[in-house]
């Protein structure tokens, strides 16, 4: 099992995600880390743990508001051993060779498909949900031929909330396409969770609440 920090840039400060309210998100200070500069905030997920790849969210770029290109190319260069993954919408960003680029459905429109097929094969997807609603063109969903070996289950109801995983979800989609490498992302608690989810086929969990108020540890 594969742990991953998460963070969630807003307007250059790290945020911290609650259930997918995006107009409420404010800059993170936790008893992790007092600050919300993405640097010091990756600094002390590295004082944690040997991590070896952060997963950023680029919240302007999904919102369509702007972006943090330059802040995320600079924190490649000042950590240059870690791999990124990035959700910068769609079309998505690239900036170094340690960048991995996350597309989220929720970025997707139905005309978007057809050029998926076309991708490098070093992507990776994330199916994104809100409560039971699937977030993206419904033609994703059920046409698995478009969907990159790693694939990100994300409930953004659950983000934040220290409430669980979608296990039903998890457990749904795992059973169905078993050969996929799957990421699960949104609600994970405690070390309870992640074994639990290591059970049922989950290779990599994607981290930030627990990790913060120290639900996880060392």
């Amino acid at each position: 099992m594969k742990l991953i920090p998460v963070i969630d840039l807003l307007q250059g400060q790290a945020v911290m995600a609650q259930r997918g309210q995006r107009q409420s998100y404010q800059p993170i200070h936790t008893p992790l880390c007092p600050t919300s500069h993405p640097r010091q905030v990756i600094e002390a997920y590295l004082e944690l743990a040997a991590f070896d790849c952060i997963y950023i969210a680029d919240l302007d770029s999904i919102l369509k508001s702007g972006d943090n290109h330059r802040i995320i190319a600079a924190l490649e260069q000042y950590f240059p051993h870690l791999s990124f993954w990035v959700d910068a919408g769609y079309p998505t960003f690239h900036s170094a060779p340690s960048q991995i680029p996350v597309i989220g459905s929720e970025s997707l429109r139905s005309c978007d498909l057809a050029a998926l097929a076309s991708l490098a094969p070093r992507w990776i997807l994330s199916l994104d949900f809100k409560g039971n609603d699937f977030l993206g063109p419904q033609a994703l969903l059920e046409k698995k031929s478009l969907w990159p070996e790693s694939v990100i289950i994300m409930n953004l109801a659950k983000v934040g909330s220290m409430e669980g995983p979608d296990w039903g979800r998890l457990e749904y989609l795992i059973r169905q396409n078993p050969a996929k490498r799957w990421i699960a992302a949104g609600g994970i608690r405690n070390q309870h969770d992640i074994d639990r989810l290591a059970k049922i086929g989950i290779d990599s969990v994607l981290v930030a609440s627990a990790l913060h108020y120290g639900n996880i540890t060392p």
